[in-house]
């Protein structure tokens, strides 16, 4: 009995603290409606206030990118800019069999502190803020088949962040 409650516990607190499967595998074999709702998810924890701006599919590199941008920018002005650096992108790749096609998740990319809840709440519940952000160690994950990885951008300049399914 001592060991199938233990068995238990443990089941029960490794689980609470992975990755929120259900929605990782909401999003790694979607469609796009059921991709749209989970951008929607993610954008739902930023820092900033969001709004849909757009869904792109480019059949030269098989991607599906949902876009959100800040509410106070205007489409105009989105248009008129080359570099969005303000805006959220959600990326999935397209993937298809037959007449059939999914859509799988690439990425998330965006700054710091927008996609840092989104990493929190659906990938690695234990993170911290600062300590993600300056222990390298603490920004992947790959547990249950599934393996991501919390990953600052190039350009200094402009501080870019992605959470890319490295699965």
């Amino acid at each position: 009995m001592k060991v199938l409650l233990t068995s238990a516990v443990f089941f029960v607190c490794t689980f609470a603290i992975a990755q929120d499967v259900s929605f990782i595998a909401a999003i790694s074999n979607a469609n796009r409606q059921s991709a749209r709702t989970s951008a929607d998810k993610i954008a739902a924890l930023t820092t900033l206030n969001y709004r849909f701006y757009k869904a792109e599919e480019k059949a030269a590199d098989s991607t599906f990118t949902i876009i959100y941008a800040p509410a106070d920018v205007s489409d105009a002005d989105l248009e008129a800019k080359q570099d969005w650096d303000e805006c959220l992108f959600v990326d999935f790749k397209l993937e298809r069999e037959g007449n059939s096609s999914e859509l799988r998740f690439a990425s998330i990319k965006g700054k710091y502190l927008d996609i840092f809840p989104a990493w929190k709440k659906y990938f690695k519940q234990k993170a911290h803020l600062e300590y993600t952000i300056t222990d390298p160690s603490s920004r992947e994950i790959a547990e249950r088949g599934y393996h991501f990885v919390l990953q600052e951008g190039d350009n200094q300049k402009i501080p870019r962040w992605s959470i890319v399914n490295k699965s």
